[in-house]
């Protein structure tokens, strides 16, 4: 049921490094993406699937992790995703006038494929374009717009209802379960 999936799909951080993504089933999710609507049905979003450990760590080392969490440097060895998208946009394609729109309905049709088959992911928008550009010989008329962290979630991840002008960071406690608030419905809707 899509609202299950939509319950699932956390910005999971911590996984289980021993279990491997395939680029095989990088694929079946992008395929899923493929798919998505696209504004003017542009589809201009181009994707650069990693798994290798070699490009793996050249990204391990570019991004940062939970803003909301200053004591926290991300996830340790053992703890790690072991897969990446790496969404583009080509400088030789005119971008959609949606394509920030477009990004994020894609990366969520890739996320809810992730939970479906028992895998989770986390939108990474603070990381270091020139240095992966560089490292990963990426050439020159590619950007790198998005990344998405995919792996086999190793956390707890609970909703916590708040009311509207609670505070929304996330957080984590001593048992290292992270907190998510999400504003009740009825404050969520305008009535007129």
């Amino acid at each position: 049921m899509i609202e299950n999936l939509i319950k699932n799909n956390r910005s999971y951080r911590i996984f289980d490094e021993s279990y491997k993504i395939s680029i095989d089933m990088l694929k079946e999710m992008l395929n899923v993406a493929r798919f998505t609507s696209s504004g003017r049905n542009m589809q201009t979003i181009r994707f650069l699937p990693i798994t290798k450990a070699s490009q793996l760590n050249i990204i391990y080392e570019n991004i940062k992790w939970a803003g909301y969490l200053k004591d926290w440097n991300g996830p340790v060895e053992g703890q790690r995703p072991t897969a990446f998208i790496l969404f583009l946009s080509d400088e030789k394609i005119k971008k959609s006038p949606t394509f920030d729109i477009d990004l994020g309905l894609a990366c969520q049709s890739i996320l809810l494929k992730s939970i479906e088959e028992g895998l989770g992911g986390c939108m990474i928008g603070a990381f270091n374009r020139k240095n992966i550009s560089q490292d990963l010989n990426l050439p020159q008329n590619y950007n790198i717009e998005l990344i998405l962290a995919l792996g086999k979630p190793n956390q707890n991840v609970v909703i916590e209802d708040i009311k509207e002008g609670d505070d929304i960071k996330y957080w984590k406690d001593e048992d290292n379960t992270h907190h998510v608030p999400k504003i009740v419905l009825d404050d969520l809707i305008v009535e007129i």
